[in-house]
């Protein structure tokens, strides 16, 4: 049988759910409001999380799949398929109420949906939802499904009939959703200069320049790369780059005294928001070229971007990597538990964040 997948999108990564779940689950499911239209028990109490998370867990993979839905670290919501007829199934979901109105359930949906149009050959996807529950139908209108009709007294929620609304997607009107690098005015990747560095595209040529830094134990240490990393993990890396070099994600070379020496991605999201990711080769740590690189992706991203907020996080025991978000004026906000897996360990990372407001290029 297949394994679970997990899904990934800009914000979210979509996995089955764990028994320590519980207790991200009971902190958005006693939200009385957050329960309004859905069939889930009423009070809402540890147990009935167990359950849901227990049944979650032994359900027949061959016909559901659930997926807790992770937001900087925490299961802030649901999202499953279920087969009814073969090549047919339906989608449900819900969200925590802080996340409302940020397309968070959108970004989940569409991923979901293409995943069984993709690995799972459905020819149809519906959904259901309250026809007073606006929000969860206008997910639906979204994600490019049409409405059917109305299915009158269809459920029973705390001991009153109510209508639901009949959403569907066939696979034949389905295209798998663009990424904003995919669009055909995105620009190209701009080269920026500082006092020491040249952030620029990455080049194909750039494979040994890449490789001698990348093999480097100590500088992958922290980071989700290939170990050993080999000359093919570098050709692999820069194959990707060059293809997603522009829109969406913007992925910089750091180049030293004319060689590549790093790199620097600024993953754009939406509304006004970005993540800011980097790395740079051992024998220029300490000297505040990260630091140098990291400023340059913000202003970039403030002035000419026009963004909000900005974003990164690194291992908590990775002080030198978080020391450089200091230094740029970011603020901690927070420690992500459990929030990625490296070298099969799933490890803690300290999230920061910049403001527009508070950065210093602003006055």
């Amino acid at each position: 049988m297949e394994a679970h997948p997990e899904l990934r999108t800009d914000r979210l990564l979509l996995r089955p759910w764990r028994f320590e779940d519980v207790a991200d689950v009971m902190d958005y499911a006693t939200d009385a409001e957050w329960a309004r239209f859905l069939a889930v028990p009423d009070p809402y109490v540890r147990r009935s999380a167990e359950e849901f998370i227990a049944n979650a867990i032994v359900a027949d993979l061959e016909v559901h799949r659930q997926w807790a839905i992770v937001h900087e670290g925490k299961v802030s919501g649901g999202i499953n398929l279920t087969i009814h007829d073969p090549g047919s199934a339906e989608m449900g979901y819900s969200i925590a109420r802080p996340l409302w109105g940020r397309g968070l359930m959108t970004e989940a949906a569409t991923a979901v949906i293409a995943y069984g149009f993709g690995e799972w050959g459905l020819a149809r996807i519906q959904a259901t939802a309250d026809v007073r529950n606006k929000g969860s139908w206008r997910v639906m209108e979204k994600v490019g499904m049409q409405r059917e009709g109305v299915l009158r007294s269809h459920r029973l929620i705390r001991d009153e009939r109510i209508d639901d609304v009949l959403y569907a997607i066939l696979r034949d009107g389905w295209s798998p959703p663009k990424h904003p690098r995919e669009s055909a005015d995105a620009e190209p990747l701009p080269e920026v200069s500082t006092p020491r560095l040249l952030l620029r595209p990455f080049r194909l040529d750039d494979v040994d320049d890449v490789f001698a830094f990348a093999s480097d134990p100590e500088w992958s240490r922290y980071l989700e790369v290939p170990v050993p990393y080999t000359r093919r993990s570098a050709e692999q890396f820069l194959a990707r780059a060059v293809v997603t070099g522009s829109g969406g994600k913007l992925r910089w070379a750091i180049a030293h005294e004319g060689r590549a020496s790093g790199f620097l991605n600024l993953t754009l999201e939406s509304p006004g928001a970005a993540e800011v990711g980097y790395g740079i080769a051992r024998p220029l740590w300490g000297q505040g070229l990260a630091t140098e690189a990291v400023t340059a992706a913000i202003t970039h991203g403030f002035e000419s971007l026009g963004l909000s907020r900005i974003y990164a996080y690194a291992p908590v025991e990775h002080e030198g990597s978080w020391r450089v978000m200091e230094k740029v004026g970011m603020q901690r906000e927070g420690v992500l538990r459990s929030h990625r897996l490296i070298r099969d360990e799933r490890i803690d990372d300290v999230l920061y964040a910049i403001v527009r407001d508070e950065w210093a290029g602003a006055e």
